[in-house]
């Protein structure tokens, strides 16, 4: 990088951070060198957000930044940075964001570690091209008194720095398509594309919907969106073919149920009080005692302390 060679021996840079797991293991994680030291990667080390020092939460008092990559190799409340010959051995590297076979499971080939073939488990830095539909919210009731067509808005990224060139949206599951509006407000060169993109789109209503509608009956409406990169990968319909046991880089189409309402005032929303509160939740997926709906709904009663049911041995920390 910028005109010097790299030593042979450096091939990662390894993060450690002052957070700690109930064993009183730190976390940590690591980026490839080439990353690290290229003059365009837009690797730093943040000590401030917004000309004020890190906030807590962000990582105070210094993170890591590895634009591109997985949140999960930027480490938080950064005490340690280690050049080294080989990636970091912690858990978190090694372990936990590796992308095994569909045909890997955790019973049969996870119980013990090292599994076999761990070479076909590669471990994630750079991650997939990904766009959700953020408005409307999941499960909402839309007033459409007198109303002729539909707006939604989402956000699109793609890992790596590769650009957003295009986000596809549907009304009805994916059956029709048509290309949103993009909206990203500062320009970013090739290959170095951070940030999220915004997308929007309003969209005539079908005539069978509109009738409907005439009718007075409630139409419900499978939203959807696909994004394109600069390397025209697009999001996979399903997730089937790409499932993980480590469910890293899931990224097939994420759907919205909408209800549309032709009694209700055109523009007004509200929850419809479904229990399946998101789309793409594993059908078979319980919680070991519930909790709050956040964004709807707050539940005090599940809001419990994040330490309440902490393990004993951890107690002493």
């Amino acid at each position: 990088a910028l005109g010097e060679s790299i030593p042979e021996n450096i091939k990662h840079v390894q993060f450690e951070g002052y957070d700690t797991d109930e064993t009183g293991l730190c976390y940590g994680g690591s980026i490839p060198i080439d990353k690290a030291v290229d003059g365009l990667g837009d690797a730093i080390f943040a000590f401030e957000m917004n000309g004020k020092p890190l906030p807590r939460d962000h990582g105070y008092p210094v993170r890591a930044i590895a634009p591109g990559h997985a949140g999960a190799r930027q480490c938080k409340w950064l005490h340690k940075v280690i050049v080294s010959d080989r990636e970091s051995q912690k858990s978190w590297q090694q372990k936990s964001y590796r992308g095994f076979a569909p045909d890997i499971s955790f019973e049969k080939d996870l119980a013990h570690w090292p599994p076999t073939r761990l070479d076909q488990a590669p471990i994630v830095q750079e991650m997939p091209v990904q766009s959700l539909v953020c408005n409307p919210p999941q499960n909402t009731v839309i007033g459409m008194k007198d109303a002729t067509d539909f707006t939604l808005n989402g956000v699109a990224w793609s890992g790596g720095g590769r650009k957003i060139e295009r986000v596809d949206v549907s009304l009805d599951g994916g059956k029709n398509w048509t290309a949103a509006e993009l909206y990203k407000p500062i320009e970013q060169r090739r290959n170095r594309h951070w940030a999220w993109t915004q997308f929007s789109k309003t969209l005539p209503l079908p005539e069978e919907v509109k009738e409907r509608l005439k009718r007075g009956e409630t139409v419900e409406l499978d939203v959807t969106s696909k994004a394109m990169n600069s390397d025209f990968n697009v999001q996979p319909e399903r997730m089937d073919p790409y499932w993980n046991a480590r469910g890293v880089c899931i990224n097939h189409w994420y759907h919205v149920k909408v209800t549309l309402d032709p009694n209700r005032e055109k523009g007004s929303a509200i929850h419809d009080n479904s229990e399946i509160e998101f789309a793409n939740t594993p059908s078979t997926g319980k919680f070991a005692k519930p909790w709050g709906r956040h964004g709807w709904t707050i539940d005090p009663k599940h809001q419990s302390p994040p330490r309440e049911s902490i393990a004993p041995e951890a107690k002493h920390f």
